[in-house]
């Protein structure tokens, strides 16, 4: 019951307080300099507010801190426990709070690179959600996928990480435990693993292992139990879904708890512990019997809640279907017409395409900006003109199609009565009067046929809003950095870094949320647990196959397994 409550408590005042103060004060840092977003395409303006800039600088050392101070709440804690034999928190609070890390130029670099390079990919069951938004976008690892040497350099950053992130293993420990400075223990967690490396890479994957067969073990029993009482006992299938699924919640918070607690047992376990008498035995107050006891009815009511509110399917919407560049799993060349009619014959709600201004002022559909990969032209849109884009020949995925103007590819997809999702590509090079030149020429043909359009240049999206109003305009983000406030009608976010919070918020505001690109069944399942309006995709047969299963009136037994797949609260290490 201790661990229990150390682990858990600690992972629910980070999830519930501390973020969601973090949150609101970063938000702030930028509401004080009037930005109204941040995202790499605007980095540079944080320069010209040099108050937003320190403000956001502080949060991040608080952020240091505060994943310093959570690591070591945790050892502290568990050796406390192992050695009272006993939780107490006050005491414990007290005794992390009471050392701070080390503030210095050194100190932040290495705790910098620390907690925001190696523990995210090394892979090594450190994790904390304050680190939850370090990831690399999958857009931008399929990119460096599909190049065989940016793919080894992707491989062999991992390898990197997954190395320091052994040789460095021991370094919280001798800070928190053995309260070593800072050089010191780094010094002594790499001599400490000189010999050791694949020994401590061995035993982190024995835990992983054992955890994950553990928690699949009990999965399937409890699939498998439902599925008979599905087919076998109707009335009472809903009953014991509601089991069930109390079942698997306790199953993964188990495995949070015993992955931590592994992780934790082998960094302390060869720490040598100066002074036995760290923690003073200070009276141990418990709290009031009626207190506990009206604590858990509350918590277990509200599990019951929304377990029986989510088994019959409210928490679940039907977003939009978004067709990719206008194929299906390479059912043709990208932004093309012909690829067009054959997608369109699937009945996405909208088909998402690029244009590009070329240099004679008008629009063409293209992603790129530079020809080369589909029609060999080593030339960008906006070095040709209209008339001589359109007599290139792009060719993709075996297929070959010519390039197409944007008033083609529009009437196009007017005939076959196809919604446009369309996305404006700006370059330094367009004339500046692009965008009012789109607006008067498309502006009510789109609005006509209730087309949307978005774009990753937020002047793209004041300047629409702006000059058309009652278009409807999605802002892309390729990260979740923070919520945007803007008066775009929707947000085009990836999904890597997206959250339900983020869907929430903009919601509550009534601002939509598509997700992009999503290309497989556990991240299209994920995104429908989140709440978005609409999804992306390459592969929109399988998005369609995979919203229709989780939407259609699902068994029990399908909601049970689409939980565990949508809502993993496992902190496994290697995970």
């Amino acid at each position: 019951m201790a661990y229990t409550s150390l682990i858990l408590g600690t992972n629910l005042t980070i999830a519930w307080i501390v973020i969601p103060l973090l949150t609101w004060f970063t938000a702030q840092a930028l509401a004080l300099g009037h930005i109204d977003y941040i995202s790499y395409t605007n980095v540079t303006t944080l320069f010209a507010h040099p108050f937003v800039l320190i403000a956001l600088l502080l949060l991040l050392l608080l952020t240091l801190a505060l994943i310093y101070w959570q690591f070591s709440i945790l050892m502290r804690g568990i050796y406390q426990i192992q050695s009272q034999h006993r939780l107490q928190v006050l005491e414990l609070i007290q005794q992390t709070f009471s050392q701070r890390p080390e503030l210095s130029l050194f100190s932040f670099c290495f705790f910098l690179g620390y907690f925001v390079l190696i523990l995210p990919f090394a892979g090594l069951g450190l994790k904390t959600p304050l680190l939850a938004k370090v990831q690399i976008p999958d857009f931008i690892v399929s990119y460096l996928q599909a190049n065989t040497w940016m793919a080894l350099g992707l491989t062999l950053f991992y390898l990197v990480t997954l190395y320091l992130g052994l040789r460095l293993l021991f370094v919280l420990p001798k800070l928190v435990i053995q309260r070593q400075p800072l050089r010191q223990a780094v010094a002594a967690s790499w001599q400490q693993t000189r010999w050791h490396t694949r020994h401590h890479f061995f035993q982190i994957l024995a835990l992983s292992i054992g955890v994950s067969v553990t928690a699949g073990a009990g999965y399937l029993i409890v699939i498998i139990a439902q599925t008979v009482i599905d087919a076998i006992n109707q009335p009472l299938a809903l009953t014991a879904a509601i089991i069930n699924l109390i079942l698997i919640q306790l199953i993964s918070q188990f495995i949070v708890l015993m992955s931590i607690y592994g992780l934790m047992r082998i960094l302390l376990l060869d720490v040598v512990i100066p002074d036995r008498a760290v923690f003073s035995l200070m009276h141990h107050r418990r709290f009031p019997k009626f207190l506990t006891v009206g604590a858990l009815l509350v918590i277990a009511l509200s599990v019951v809640g929304f377990n029986v509110i989510y088994l019959n399917g409210l928490t679940v919407t039907k977003p939009l279907t978004i067709s990719h560049r206008g194929v299906d799993s390479g059912n043709g060349v990208q932004n093309t017409i012909p690829a067009l009619r054959k997608t369109s014959r699937e009945h996405p709600d909208l088909v998402e395409m690029d244009l590009h201004e070329t240099k004679d002022h008008q629009f063409v559909v293209m992603h790129d900006e530079n020809l080369k990969a589909l029609t060999g032209v080593n030339k960008a849109p906006y070095q040709l003109t209209l008339k001589q884009l359109t007599r290139l020949t792009a060719h993709e995925n075996g297929y070959h199609a010519k390039v197409a103007s944007f008033d083609a590819y529009l009437a196009a997809a007017n005939q076959l009565h196809q919604r446009l999702l369309v996305e404006i590509k700006t370059t330094k090079h367009d004339s500046p009067d692009m965008l009012s030149r789109f607006v008067n020429r498309y502006g009510a043909t789109l609005r006509q046929h209730h087309d949307q359009v978005h774009s990753l240049d937020y002047n793209v999206v004041t300047g629409l809003k702006k000059q058309d109003p009652k278009q409807f305009v999605s802002f892309i983000l390729p990260y979740n950095f923070s919520f945007p406030k803007t008066d775009a009608n929707a947000y085009t976010m990836e999904a890597t870094t997206l959250t339900d919070s983020f869907v929430d918020e903009a919601q509550g505001q009534h601002q939509k949320v598509y997700a992009w690109t999503v290309n497989d069944d556990t991240t299209t399942q994920k995104m429908l647990f989140e709440g978005v309006n609409g999804i992306v995709t390459d592969h929109l047969k399988q998005l369609q196959g995979t919203i229709a299963d989780n939407v259609s009136h699902p068994n029990y037994a399908t909601r049970l397994m689409d939980y565990i797949i949508d809502a993993p609260t496992t902190n496994l290490p290697l995970d």
